[in-house]
């Protein structure tokens, strides 16, 4: 056995290190203005005050920022779902608290949100495999801490017996449905609420009687009171608008 003791990261390491995430947030400024087909390298360069030379030195293409963008993103979204699940003590706990991250997150990044559907969609377009591949690792990290607390929660009697495996397939895609449409109305109501309404609904189509019973003074108020409540209809809005132009 080597009684060597490790050796701290070298100071030209940690250097390197910092040089890429200040380019990594340049990037995340041009790109949530420009768009990433539009972005330029050398905005990038300059948003950051280097030499875009010094860009290649690490990013040998934009496509490559662009995923260490998402990787950056993923890597803390990802680290915050293992600590909520296993930081919170019971299984409707944790489902809270995965939601809670999920929201956070959403929030967090409110002012990208352009970005993270640009790469959704350049994931599907793009030859380049590392973009779907690193959406599918996340939604797999995602799903399967999903799926261990459904089944607790199935396992404890508090849901019905439901399909883990498929349940945990919607819930991914019902969690971005929410954030695109959400994006989509112009981020005009509270995301929270929006979440929150849809656990409520979730869990009051999984959970057993006496529980859903146990926990109605809660969750029926908010089912009752959703969460979109829209100012002008379309159908006022283009009254609106045919009266103003007589």
């Amino acid at each position: 056995m080597s009684n060597t003791l490790p050796q701290p990261p070298h100071k030209t390491d940690r250097k390197k290190d910092l040089k890429r995430e200040q380019l990594v947030i340049a990037a995340i400024e041009v790109f949530s203005k420009k768009g990433f087909h539009a972005a330029k390298m050398q905005e990038i360069a300059d948003a950051a005050d280097v030499g875009k030379g010094t860009i290649y030195e690490y990013f040998k293409t934009k496509d490559e920022l662009f995923l260490a963008v998402y990787d950056s993103w993923m890597d803390a979204f990802e680290a915050a779902m293992h600590r909520a699940s296993d930081d919170a003590l019971d299984p409707l706990s944790k489902a809270d608290a995965i939601i809670e991250t999920a929201i956070l997150f959403y929030e967090k990044h409110s002012a990208h949100a352009g970005i993270l559907l640009e790469f959704w969609a350049h994931a599907l377009r793009s030859d380049d495999p590392h973009f779907l591949s690193r959406i599918r690792e996340m939604k797999s990290v995602v799903g399967e801490i999903g799926a261990r607390v459904t089944k607790q929660l199935v396992g404890l009697k508090a849901f019905v017996d439901v399909d883990v495996p498929s349940f945990t397939r919607l819930e991914l895609g019902i969690s971005d449905g929410i954030f695109l449409q959400w994006v989509l109305d112009g981020q005009t109501y509270s995301l929270r609420d929006a979440y929150k309404f849809r656990q409520s609904v979730i869990g009051n189509g999984l959970m057993n009687a006496p529980l859903r019973k146990l926990l109605s003074p809660k969750t029926m108020p908010r089912l009752k009171k959703g969460f979109y409540t829209p100012s002008v209809s379309p159908k006022k809005s283009s009254e609106a608008t045919n009266t103003k132009r007589r």
